[in-house]
């Protein structure tokens, strides 16, 4: 059986999910630009992102961190810093939970997995259409 599946079980009575998932979100910074991905699948399909993806059963979230940073920009993460969690029920229509930390990677980004394409972003040019609330994620992230 699918490991994704067993995560999406819905009530059958309120429709509601029967869990609240957990995702990691990762804020990689170069040169004092911001990597993002574009979104290729919904939710958010088109919207710019930060890389990320759900944890996955057997896996802690740093494991995590580096596997969806490595699907989706080709980069190996190097250390890792936690950032925060958050878990407004509205960040995500599946309600999902975020561990956001800030990564140090090492490699050539390249787009892969969900990611349709990615690029670096100045700091202070960040895109207007991010998805899920990862705008909050990077207003709280320490870039020194």
């Amino acid at each position: 059986m699918n490991r994704r599946i067993l995560n999406e079980k819905k009530c059958q009575v309120c429709g509601r999910y029967d869990n609240r998932p957990l995702s990691i979100d990762a804020v990689i910074v170069k040169d004092g630009q911001l990597l993002l991905i574009k979104r290729g699948f919904e939710p958010y399909k088109g919207y710019w992102a930060l890389p990320g993806g759900m944890v996955e059963y057997e896996e802690t979230v740093e494991e995590t961190v580096a596997r969806e940073v490595l699907e989706e920009t080709g980069l190996k993460v190097i250390s890792l810093r936690l950032i925060g969690v958050f878990s407004k029920p509205n960040r995500h229509p599946r309600q999902a939970v975020a561990i956001a930390y800030k990564c140090e990677v090492e490699g050539e980004a390249l787009a892969g997995d969900d990611a349709a394409d990615l690029k670096y972003f100045s700091l202070n040019q960040i895109p207007g259409k991010l998805a899920f609330d990862h705008r909050d994620i990077i207003k709280n992230t320490d870039f020194l």
